[in-house]
């Protein structure tokens, strides 16, 4: 029987692991991030032609950029509401969901969708800046590296962010995992963060 799909690319890299890094499901788990990054780097640069003259629109900056920080968010959880549904019906049409319990699927699910969710944020306050175009690579960078650093040096793994999407990884996968409530609650801050680093950012008259 083959192994869940959905586990591979969203469940993380397993701490049983015991290569100096364990490149396959490293590999597996950027390929989520990557594609998941690709696709809102492809909205981003679709909408990013009428979004000058939308300025005038909205009245003030403000207003720009609340309108185009919630888009952001939104298009990022329905990016990655869609990619968890699509491998999970890879996952049933080959008969491996039965591997997972409905309690699995959620929790991977849920830590899968706050994790995305907040480098979308990342990514609508890093868009603002003239090197946009690095963005999604700079972004994939940040996950393997911090995720790597948290590997190597278990003591501060469950401060780096490269970890914090990983239900294998977590609290609720293993004992000494990163406790899974905090970690979300720190990406919340994070969405809130992001929005007000953005806003400063345009104060000072840059734009687009």
């Amino acid at each position: 029987m083959s192994e869940s799909v959905f586990l591979k690319l969203f469940g993380g890299v397993p701490s049983g692991c015991f290569e100096t890094i364990p490149w396959i499901p490293f590999g597996q788990w950027l390929l989520s991030i990557g594609a998941f990054l690709l696709t809102v780097g492809c909205y981003a640069e679709r909408n990013r032609k009428t979004e000058l003259f939308s300025v005038y629109r909205y009245g003030t900056v403000l207003n720009w950029w609340k309108r185009r920080y919630g888009t952001g968010l939104v298009i990022g959880i329905r990016t990655a509401i869609f990619f968890l549904l699509a491998v999970l019906l890879w996952d049933f049409y080959w008969g491996n969901i039965r591997m997972l319990s409905v309690e699995m699927i959620v929790q991977v699910s849920i830590l899968w969708l706050f994790h995305s969710v907040s480098m979308a944020a990342l990514f609508s306050v890093f868009d603002l800046l003239s090197v946009r175009h690095f963005v999604p690579g700079a972004l994939l960078l940040l996950e393997g590296v911090t995720f790597m650093i948290g590997y190597r040096v278990r003591t501060v793994s469950h401060v780096m962010y490269g970890m914090w999407g990983m239900y294998s990884r977590s609290s609720l996968f293993e004992k000494d995992g990163f406790p899974a409530g905090m970690v979300i609650a720190a990406e919340l801050i994070l969405l809130a963060a992001a929005f007000f680093l953005g806003w400063e950012y345009l104060k000072k008259g840059k734009i687009i």
